[in-house]
């Protein structure tokens, strides 16, 4: 039986993924909540040192995950982490669509959102809402999934969780 890449990624989600029965557009969003999904929500919850977090979305994508995974497979990474970037509410479904490409962002701002070549990811909330000049209010914080220090490329991570306050 001939499997497309496709089929083959489907059937190689990761096992918390609510079950979808076609993607007909590139992400799916759903809402973590404390009664159907509460070791999800604690987790997610700890990173933040107890924010007022309004609600979490977890985004399935099983385009940039893919990615991730052949590239994560063709340099053998063993490395993964966990990575906020902020986003202004304006600029999510971009965001969302073109796996954190700031260049796309409509409210960007020199020095907040990238570095010259790639989003500006933080190792914690903190260290992200220290160096954010919007208001939390109006940010997004996005929760990735990243195999290098230095990314390369946008196969080099991808978006886990949207965290809004």
């Amino acid at each position: 039986m001939d499997l497309s890449i496709m089929d083959f990624v489907l059937k190689h989600l990761p096992g918390y993924w609510d079950p979808v029965p076609s993607y007909t557009t590139s992400n799916k969003l759903f809402i973590i909540s404390q009664s159907r999904n509460p070791d999800e929500c604690q987790y997610i919850e700890t990173m933040f040192y107890g924010a007022n977090i309004s609600r979490i979305l977890r985004v399935q994508n099983p385009f940039t995950y893919a990615r991730y995974m052949f590239r994560r497979e063709m340099i053998q990474s063993t490395y993964e982490d966990t990575v906020f970037h902020g986003v202004h509410k304006d600029d999510l479904n971009i965001a969302l669509k073109f796996n954190c490409d700031y260049r796309r962002y409509t409210k960007k701002r020199d020095g907040i959102y990238e570095n010259s070549q790639h989003p500006m990811f933080y190792k914690s909330f903190s260290d992200l809402l220290n160096n954010t000049i919007h208001p939390i209010a109006d940010i997004n914080v996005l929760v990735l999934k990243i195999m290098t220090d230095t990314p390369k490329t946008q196969c080099d991570y991808y978006v886990q969780y949207i965290v809004e306050f």
